[in-house]
């Protein structure tokens, strides 16, 4: 969204100071005379083109109000003083609607400048076209009336452009916007003219005639283009929870989520909180499109909108900062005013909060609440999913006893790295096969359960040691393997007698059954060591030639030894 700069607000207010009030005093003294029923008649016109500017009708998202059938017959019986005037109050119709506006004054004093000018020069036209006030025939109205209207819609689409320009506003003048310009001038013509003849024929019957028609028209349209909005936004959010939903990962899901949701609602910022144990504590930030990686979390009173959120009935919609910030903790970005937080719901239990802002004031409608509720519903679904599809590829890859990679996870791994050395991707692939030293003695004397402890320690101890880009893989019983991509067998060596040094002097507690206390019990381990392409081109090649460095080279030697295939 552009900001409109304090120079440009002020030029405006100068222009309109300048041009308007002076320009009202010349229209007066050369106005066209009217009589009072003539002046009756305007003034009923005037109400009703302040309902005509307060309700228009928006197609795609552009409003459009036709007041123009009724200021045009107005210029047709006072000229452009009649016009102007009832146009200038009908802009003060806007004002409400305005309240949508990050500057609603500046945009009340620019409408009022635009349609004044509009008002003069498209008069001017009518008059160099021929036109004559209160005329009835085809040269004397018609043809000048196009005219005028032609100017008027010209006018009013360049007048916009010209002001897109100067306040720097990066986005294209959309096409759209002439093209629905030009409809609605298309429309106002034959209405105006049909309203102006009506007129001249019945009096002021009718406007009745002819307002109860067009305001039923304008309630069906904006009945009609809620309802198109607010289906395509649900199409849009099924299409979003589906999307979710073939993600597999949680953080997959949110970044999908927080990169489409600016698609379906105007947001400048958006929170996603988790609830833990009652508390809400922040998962997911974004601000102005992009993404905070670090989030404040609170540590003392669960306060803030977020906990405000969580602790309501339903789903809360605010129009400005002033009705919510008194909940605000102050982590709040400044310029935010819209506000909706709902819940983030499953099996009827709120597992989270989803607040959505927007720097203008009263951005959001009921509609985008309820479709916010529903991709809340979609986003509890998906991230439930992730989470299941998590536990069950960690199921599917990791031992249940150690929590490292199992064999066929290994297996995997280390075909793919040895193809990598192949095609010379990477230098070397270190493998390390290591043997806890008499684990059927450790089982024999403290029971499987002292022995399972054992290797649990042991795993985590490995994994401790290891760095990240390494798998670390439980073989089969007593047995591990590290792969260890990029790594020479030198350094591979080098850890391998380090960690075989740590075990040694590690302290390994066991309770064994019955009532006997914890346990002290010495552990040792044995290791062997080979490394591709040099020790084996192979995936199967490079691992037995590593058990074979284990068996022959440490553990028939004695044990508590690293050993490296020589070939």
């Amino acid at each position: 969204m552009v900001r409109i700069g304090k120079p440009v607000r002020l030029a405006v207010i100068i222009a309109w100071l300048l041009v308007v009030p002076a320009g009202f005093v010349w229209l007066w003294y050369t106005r066209e005379p009217l009589d009072s029923v003539s002046l009756s008649v305007l003034f009923t016109a005037t109400l009703l083109a302040m309902a005509a500017v307060y309700f228009p009708v928006t197609r795609n998202g552009i409003p459009l109000s036709l007041v123009g059938w009724l200021t045009l017959p107005a210029f047709f019986l006072g000229g452009i003083f009649a016009e102007a005037a009832m146009m200038q109050i009908a802009v003060l119709a806007a004002i409400p609607g305005n309240k949508k506006s990050p500057d609603p004054l500046h945009r009340f004093f620019f409408n009022s400048l635009m349609f004044f000018v509009l008002s003069v020069v498209s008069g001017a036209a009518f008059y160099a076209a021929g036109g004559v006030t209160k005329g009835i025939g085809l040269t004397e109205l018609v043809l000048p009336a196009a005219a005028y209207l032609t100017v008027h819609t010209m006018g009013n689409i360049g007048f916009i452009h010209l002001y897109q320009k100067l306040i720097g506003n990066p986005y294209p003048f959309r096409i759209r916007l002439i093209r629905q310009d030009l409809i609605a001038a298309l429309v106002v013509f034959p209405y105006a003219l049909s309203a102006y003849y009506l007129y001249l024929s019945i009096g002021a019957a009718s406007l009745p005639i002819l307002a109860i028609p067009f305001f039923s028209f304008i309630l069906l349209m904006r009945l009609y283009d809620t309802t198109e909005r607010v289906n395509e936004m649900l199409a849009q959010a099924a299409e979003l929870g589906h999307g979710m939903s073939g993600k597999l990962t949680q953080p997959e899901v949110l970044d999908l989520f927080v990169r489409k949701i600016p698609e379906l609602v105007p947001v400048d910022f958006l929170n996603i909180y988790d609830i833990r144990n009652g508390r809400v504590e922040p998962l997911k930030l974004m601000e102005n499109g992009e993404m905070l990686v670090n989030i404040t979390r609170s540590k003392g009173e669960d306060t803030g909108i977020g906990s405000m959120v969580y602790h309501s009935r339903k789903g809360r919609l605010f129009g400005s900062r002033e009705e919510w910030e008194v909940f605000s903790d102050g982590s709040v970005h400044p310029d935010a005013e819209s506000l909706i937080g709902v819940h983030i719901v499953r099996n009827k239990t709120v597992e989270g909060v989803l607040t959505v802002k927007s720097k203008r004031p009263y951005a959001y409608e009921e509609h985008h609440l309820r479709v916010l509720e529903l991709l809340g519903s979609y986003l509890a679904v998906a991230l439930e999913k992730s989470r299941h599809v998590q536990k069950t590829v960690r199921e599917s890859e990791r031992c249940a006893l150690t929590g490292l990679y199992n064999y066929r996870y290994m297996e995997t791994a280390l075909h793919r790295y040895v193809d990598q050395v192949k095609r010379r991707e990477s230098e070397t692939l270190s493998c390390v096969m290591l043997d806890i030293d008499h684990f059927k003695k450790i089982n024999d004397i403290h029971g499987h359960q002292g022995g399972n402890t054992v290797l649990s320690e042991f795993a985590r101890l490995l994994q401790q040691r290891s760095d990240p880009s390494w798998t670390v893989s439980r073989y089969g019983g007593e047995e591990f393997v590290i792969l260890m991509p990029g790594v020479s067998k030198e350094k591979a060596i080098t850890f391998s007698e380090a960690f075989r040094r740590e075990v040694e002097d590690h302290a390994f507690t066991v309770d064994p059954d019955g009532d006997a206390g914890p346990a002290l019990i010495p552990v040792t381990v044995s290791i062997g060591v080979a490394a591709a392409p040099a020790d084996g081109d192979s995936a199967m090649g490079l691992i037995r030639n590593a058990d074979r460095a284990l068996y022959t080279g440490a553990k028939q030697v004695g044990r508590n030894k690293v050993a490296a295939y020589t070939g």
